[in-house]
């Protein structure tokens, strides 16, 4: 493996099996023949809607599954070998969209410290990590509370908190906004942008809002277990109708340009938010 990716797909397929009401089995194909590279410090964001298979993609990047043919490695770790699950668990830790099904302890700083303690980590060093991963989420003056007792987006970065202070390199995250409201969402997203550019953590969020989206360094929409556009932000919304087409949206921004420039009026439409679209605006009413 390159040693600048950090996780790869190599022609994964994968697929699960229920039972039907007359108790015969039912193979609904999930990923084929999936290829990604997700290379060292990267924030990718990963779209697609229900069924197009992002979330199983993201159990498979810490081995919670595992591929039925091709492979998945996490730092040159193929993650179906068994005797290495807990050096691949080191490497990518998963933050869930409940918040509330991730926390574990009755005390913040207890909770932060779980992960540390399963891996056997001296209690010294769980005392420095753990003090160091609430100052970097912007919650060590709550390090006493009771996480029952905190904010939704609190909640998130206490999660997100837990995986810094098992030192991964990449923390992937499963719609970790989808049960926020706006200021939730501002702080976990805040948190991400901070790990990414402050601390080179490689992030992979799973997401149904745009508009987050907008802020990784590239993004890949998903549909029916293939990747149909993979790029910078700007390249990959200024396929509108493409994206539109999946069932997905585009940033409202993006889309309220798009609709101008459908309408007759010609405004650039390659924008990915309120500050782009009203240059954007600007621009058309200088030219008339």
């Amino acid at each position: 493996m390159n040693k600048d990716i950090l996780i790869k797909f190599n022609n994964v397929t994968f697929a699960y099996t229920s039972v039907d009401e007359e108790e015969e089995n039912v193979t609904t194909p999930v990923l084929t023949d999936f290829s990604l590279e997700i290379p060292k410090g990267q924030f990718i964001a990963i779209l697609g809607h229900n069924g197009s298979g992002k979330s199983t993609a993201a159990k498979m990047m810490n081995a919670l599954l595992v591929p039925q043919s091709g492979s998945v490695e996490v730092d040159g770790i193929p993650t179906d070998d068994e005797s290495r699950i807990i050096d691949i668990r080191r490497k990518v830790g998963m933050v869930f969209q409940n918040p509330d099904n991730q926390l574990v302890a009755t005390i913040v700083e207890d909770d932060v410290a779980f992960g540390p303690e399963n891996l056997g980590v001296p209690p010294e060093e769980i005392r420095k990590r753990v003090d160091n991963a609430l100052k970097a989420v912007g919650m060590y003056e709550f390090k006493d509370r009771e996480p029952h007792k905190l904010s939704g987006g609190q909640k998130q970065r206490v999660a997100i908190a837990g995986i810094i202070a098992m030192q991964t390199d990449c923390i992937v995250m499963d719609e970790p906004t989808a049960m926020l409201d706006p200021r939730g969402r501002k702080e976990v997203m805040d948190t991400i942008k901070m790990l990414c550019d402050e601390l080179g953590i490689t992030v992979v969020l799973i997401t149904h809002y745009m508009d987050e989206a907008v802020k990784a360094d590239r993004v890949v929409v998903m549909n029916d277990g293939k990747i149909c556009l993979d790029g910078e932000p700007r390249d990959v919304f200024s396929n509108v109708e493409l994206i539109k087409s999946l069932g997905l949206d585009v940033p409202q921004a993006t889309e309220l340009a798009y609709r101008l420039n459908k309408a007759g009026f010609s405004v650039n439409y390659n924008v990915l938010n309120e500050e782009e679209c009203a240059d954007a605006l600007f621009s058309f009413l200088e030219v008339k």
